[in-house]
């Protein structure tokens, strides 16, 4: 039977802690509450444990099914190697599958929907793909989505998660732990890896208006003295969404194997194969006079038509060896291949007047990713005199390679004829085809070496030196294979860090961080298609204070990011100058009030502007896609009376936000609220797990916005429910 250890955590945990003080107000501007999901054991108190920062820490599980279930209070920090939360300087917010599960998230969306810094730019309900914004900057899907801590493709798709034990989100720069990547921060997947005893579970699941999934995990070991694990996850899901002319079919498959040739070396081996395909979707629509139309009163089953739907396919493989070469010194060498197939058909609509009547333009076309990673470390401890030493020295060699298509339907599209926002309009295009002559368009490599030092000074106060050296190059090829841009860098990236323990359980940091990111190009609805440009810098000062005890927590973070700027100009020209300056606070709390309720809460505040840009209409403006404030709240009640049921209502207030630079548009504010129960139960002895919620409870239509120049609809009130067996 699966139980739950809390470790001076709240049971349900399912993301940001939120300050007591700062719950407060989030409940009086009425942002909402959520709960969720406790053991059946109710919330008992253990000894305090550490946590992240400014993230509500999750659930430690520890299960007799599964003995090697990964710890939520544990954080792969990429060139750091695998570290407890409450000992990094830095921002993090770990969800575990358990959790993934009680808040029905099939997206990262999902996982870190309640926490105050994320705020979504769009979901694959409609859009191609699911994506949000940390403290206001996007994640880099070409370089900021990691698999077992290595770059992996996910240009507009989404990774299922049932393959996965755990996803960690790094807020901000992260240049020293994994090299190029946008300032928003890092999200890893880490991989759930074999059983030490055997697991078996089957889930069923249910989403409106008529989505079933079907998913087996299983894994466990076998040979002599068990030195060979297996875990095995397949899912197949199928259905008629609740979005007009939805429907969703996907199918993944994953297998991690490992071989334990001595007690000190272990090898492992997984492969990772998704196909998933929606119909009915939008690349987005772009606003041109008559501002903001009213989300609640546009026709959704009017903006998609027949012809619209989006698929990608992805597989990958990895392999690894892990050698502990003493008590205190490791050695790891790991290798990954992955690969993207992405095959749109969607509609770009541009509203033209007050009216909102709009042009309809279908792209269709074919684009692939080819990714490849080689990292090698060596991590070890030791001592001079009575300062500690933990020290990391490593290397990584990486590949991308993205190939486009050169077709109507890529560069032009295809034109499907005008439409209203207001009324139905069915529009289609006989020569629609999809181009499959595919040319690389583009090729990148980095080789980095990269070393730090943890200095334990005393065992309040440690410091953290480390740095990263890079050889990044660039090549943007034409249809012809000629290079037409080459942009080369040897950037060294450093991280610096104070860290002062005021008790066991709390940590008061103050942090700098470089990155560099890849450049931006322009896209193909820019006059100046396809463009790139070359790498910009990125810099980042926080101080932060995060603390985890029994019966509370809280943490603290105050920020700021100067990042390079670019964004499409007044005239539709994707450029590339100037600044873009974050400065923010991001705070969360929790706090167990009784042992039936709990509450938690969190708020950002965030100023974003535009400094240093030569263009007068953007120099001073807020930065497109960043909220000004977001709060979130959440209560669960787990009643004495009825210790295997848990309920849990939440919400989440997003502030407005900039479409474009220039600021001439606005999507307004808006609020969201969920509710969900998760009740536990045996059947002819076998443990089993019923839940069942409603998202966006109250049908709150609303857009969202990404890239600077288009908004996107939001999904539709959703009920949801699912049955977990385990056997």
């Amino acid at each position: 039977m699966q139980t739950l250890s809390i470790a001076g955590r709240p049971a349900f945990a399912r993301g940001p802690r939120r300050a007591p003080s700062l719950l407060s107000a989030g409940l009086l501007v009425s942002v909402g509450l959520t709960l969720s999901t406790l053991s059946s054991s109710g919330w008992a108190q253990a000894a305090p444990a550490s946590d992240a920062a400014a993230t509500l820490p999750a659930v430690k599980i520890s299960a007799s099914k599964d003995t090697t279930v990964a710890q939520a209070d544990t954080v792969s920090a990429g060139a750091l190697g695998s570290r407890k939360q409450i000992d990094t300087p830095f921002s993090t917010h770990v969800v575990t599958s358990d959790e993934a599960q009680d808040l029905f998230a099939t997206t990262a969306n999902d996982l870190f929907k309640y926490d105050p810094a994320v705020s979504i730019s769009s979901d694959n309900a409609l859009a191609e793909n699911s994506m949000f914004n940390v403290r206001g900057m996007p994640i880099d899907t070409l370089n900021s989505i990691k698999v077992d801590g290595q770059t992996f493709p996910s240009w507009d798709t989404d990774l299922s998660l049932e393959p996965f034990e755990q996803v960690e989100l790094l807020k901000g720069l992260s240049g020293f732990m994994y090299g190029f990547g946008s300032p928003g921060g890092i999200v890893n997947y880490v991989l759930k890896r074999p059983t030490d005893t055997p697991y078996r579970s089957i889930t069923l699941g249910y989403k409106s208006a008529g989505v079933f999934t079907e998913a087996v995990d299983l894994g466990g070991r076998f040979g002599n003295d068990n030195r060979f694990g297996y875990r095995l996850n397949l899912v197949n899901e199928d259905g008629n969404t609740a979005e007009p002319n939805g429907h969703v079919r996907r199918q993944v498959a994953s297998l991690a194997l490992d071989f334990r040739i001595t007690p000190d070396l272990t090898w492992t081996a997984d492969a990772f194969y998704q196909k998933r395909k929606t119909n009915g979707t939008l690349f987005g629509l772009g606003i041109g006079a008559g501002g903001i139309p009213d989300a609640s009163k546009i026709d959704i089953a009017g903006l998609t038509q027949p012809q619209n739907y989006y698929q990608t396919e992805m597989a990958s493989f990895g392999t690894g060896l892990d050698y502990r070469l003493s008590e205190n010194w490791h050695a790891s060498l790991k290798y990954r291949f992955a690969k993207e197939n992405r095959t749109n058909s969607d509609s770009f609509l541009y509203v033209t007047d007050t009216a909102g009547n709009y042009t309809n333009t279908l792209y269709a076309a074919m684009t692939r990713y080819f990714y490849q990673n080689v990292d090698a470390m060596v991590q070890g401890q030791f001592n001079t005199g009575s300062v500690k030493h933990d020290v990391v020295v490593g290397a990584g060699f990486q590949t991308q390679t993205s190939e486009y298509s050169n077709s109507t339907g890529w560069n032009t599209g295809y034109a499907l004829g005008t439409g209203n926002l207001y009324n139905t309009t069915l529009l289609t295009n006989s020569e629609v085809s999809i181009g499959s002559d595919l040319y690389r368009q583009q090729r990148t490599t980095q080789a980095a070496v990269y070393a730090s030092d943890t200095v334990q000074f005393t065992s309040r106060l440690s410091a953290l030196l480390g740095v990263r050296y890079t050889q990044y190059r660039q090549n943007v090829y034409d249809t012809t294979a000629a290079v037409t841009s080459q942009y080369s860098a040897s950037p060294v990236t450093p991280t610096l860090a104070l860290m002062f323990k005021t008790d066991p359980y709390s940590t008061l940091y103050t942090s700098y961080v470089e990155s560099l990111q890849q450049g931006g190009a322009a896209g193909n609805t820019n006059l100046n298609y396809p463009a790139t440009y070359g790498p910009m810098r990125s810099k980042q000062y926080e101080i932060g204070f995060k603390t985890d005890h029994a019966k509370w927590g809280a943490n603290v973070a105050l920020f700021r990011v100067d990042q390079g700027y670019n964004y499409t100009n007044v005239s539709n020209y994707f450029v590339q100058n100037g600044t873009k300056r974050y400065t923010g606070v991001d705070a969360s709390g929790w706090l167990a009030l009784t042992n039936e309720w709990r509450v938690m809460g969190g708020v950002m505040w965030l100023d974003a502007k535009a400094v240093d840009v030569d263009d007068p209409n953007i120099d001073g403006k807020r930065v497109y896609g960043a909220p000004r404030f977001t709060v979130t709240g959440r209560v669960e009640y787990n009643p004495a009376y009825l210790r295997p049921l848990t309920l849990a209502f939440g919400g989440k207030y997003v502030g407005n936000q900039a479409v474009d630079a220039a600021n001439s548009q606005f999507v307004p504010s808006y609020v969201t609220y969920d509710l969900s129960g998760r009740y536990e139960t045996k059947i002819a002895g076998q443990d089993v797990t019923f839940r069942a919620g409603i998202n966006n409870l109250l049908n709150r239509r609303y857009w969202t916005t990404a890239w600077g120049s288009f908004v996107s609809p939001s999904p539709t009130r959703t009920a949801v429910a699912s049955a977990t067996l385990l056997f």
